[in-house]
């Protein structure tokens, strides 16, 4: 299955002889120029609002600066109409509870329901007048037409400890997480796109799951650091290990 590359781009990309590919580029520019049907899916964990943002509390150890240091999105999720044309089936974005209902009237007929990542492990609200915000929501869409899933009659309810050892980048989803919902969502051999894939989360639970994965991200730093996972990821490694210069004995 050959991909043919974007206007502006030379070449060609074979999804047969590599299955994962990064696009250093703003969605919002990218997206529009790709055609109907792209991807089998969608899965991603755009930037949620601007007071979401200001507040939030990484977990980052204190020798590490992972601090949110990109634009938040405030009611714009225009992008979502492109997600829907672009997938066949399913379209997944993380999103605070605030912002569901724009993602709900952004997508019309497509918009199936909201779902909810609880946190276990959320951390508490330091004033103690006021409850802590229990986990993220899930803004679940599908392209028109029958609906298939592999979970059954469950909930769209994940309660999954945030990521916390292997933290690369501020908002860096588990990946216990991403592999439950790629589990749940997709079949072996789909095509996933990432139009926001930061360090490449849902990359590594499409390779590690059999899945094809297009990622787009528009900062180059994170836009390599995604290539390096799906690198040490390909490679039957982790970030760390790569890292540490280990080898593979597949």
């Amino acid at each position: 299955m050959t991909w043919e590359m974007p206007a502006g781009r030379a070449g060609h990309f074979d999804m047969c002889t590599s299955p994962w590919l990064i696009f250093t580029e703003d969605s919002r520019e990218l997206l529009p120029r790709l055609p109907d049907g792209f991807a089998d899916h969608v899965i991603t964990d755009p930037p949620y609002d601007k007071k979401t943002h200001e507040g939030a509390r990484t977990g980052a150890s204190a020798d590490k600066d992972l601090g949110i240091d990109f634009d938040a999105i405030d009611g714009d999720v225009s992008f979502v109409g492109d997600c829907v044309r672009l997938a066949r089936r399913w379209v997944l974005a993380t999103c605070a509870m605030e912002q569901v209902g724009a993602y709900r009237d952004a997508s019309g007929e497509s918009w199936i329901r909201g779902g909810f990542w609880h946190k276990p492990d959320a951390m508490p609200q330091v004033s103690g007048d006021r409850p802590s915000t229990p986990g993220e929501c899930m803004a679940i869409m599908h392209r028109t037409g029958r609906k298939r899933w592999n979970g059954g009659g469950f909930p769209a309810f994940w309660s999954v400890p945030i990521e916390r050892s292997d933290r690369v980048h501020p908002t860096q989803k588990p990946l216990a997480l991403i592999l439950r919902l790629v589990e749940q969502f997709t079949d072996p051999g789909d095509v996933v796109l990432d139009p926001f894939c930061g360090s490449g989360t849902t990359g590594v639970a499409c390779l590690r799951l059999g899945r094809r994965f297009v990622g787009v991200e528009r900062d180059p730093r994170y836009a390599a650091l995604a290539h390096e996972r799906l690198l040490a990821e390909s490679s039957g490694l982790t970030l760390r290990a790569a890292r540490a210069g280990q080898i593979t004995l597949l």
